[in-house]
């Protein structure tokens, strides 16, 4: 019987041998499929228009990573496959928020442009009315709303951050100027005349 053991162990050692290189080789085609689809996320835009999503795919990419430095490559493997889920649906929710932000910050320029035409009209049905130094503000602020207004129509086809940028003070000008000219249009109450008693 000791002469079969020998016979017996070899194979067994060779074989748990192979199981264990063969089964031990880096995910490389997992990795490159995990950084591809991290790759497309962020092109996509996903840390600014799907920021949790992105910070989820984020840790879960350092995890993979550490996984395959500890040469735990069944464990990598399994988390690059996580990782190019997580980073497909931050792609995807990347699209979502930017063609949500997109048509939100065009219907907020529209409204501006309105508010804008109509504070316009308002200012030259007044404009007798208001002193110097009024008017020299308004054309100061004229062109620098003109100005907004079309640097936030450009920019809302090409940079959405910094459209949002470009309207936020806009509205607070308009605001300043309506509330100017509710003051200019106010009619002015006169203090009835004494009469003669």
């Amino acid at each position: 019987m000791n002469v079969l053991r020998p016979r017996l162990i070899r194979p067994l050692l060779a074989a748990a041998g192979l199981l264990v290189f063969g089964c031990a080789s880096p995910p490389e085609a997992e990795k490159k499929a995990a950084h591809d689809a991290v790759s497309l996320a962020k092109a996509a835009g996903a840390d600014r228009y799907a920021a949790s999503e992105f910070t989820v795919m984020t840790a879960a990419v350092k995890k993979a990573e550490a996984e395959m430095t500890a040469q735990a490559y069944k464990e990598a493997k399994a988390s690059y496959v996580r990782v190019k889920d997580l980073a497909d649906n931050a792609a995807r929710a990347a699209l979502t928020g930017k063609a949500a932000m997109k048509a939100e910050l065009e219907k907020q320029l529209g409204l501006l442009v309105q508010r804008w035409e109509d504070l316009q009209g308002k200012v030259q049905a007044v404009a007798k009315k208001m002193k110097a130094e009024q008017k020299r503000l308004w054309d100061a602020d004229a062109k620098t709303v003109a100005a907004g207004l079309g640097a936030a129509k450009v920019a809302v086809v090409t940079d959405l951050g910094e459209a949002k940028q470009r309207l936020a003070p806009i509205g607070a000008t308009l605001d300043k100027w309506e509330a100017d000219l509710a003051v200019l249009t106010a009619p002015v109450e006169r203090p009835p005349a004494k009469g003669k008693s």
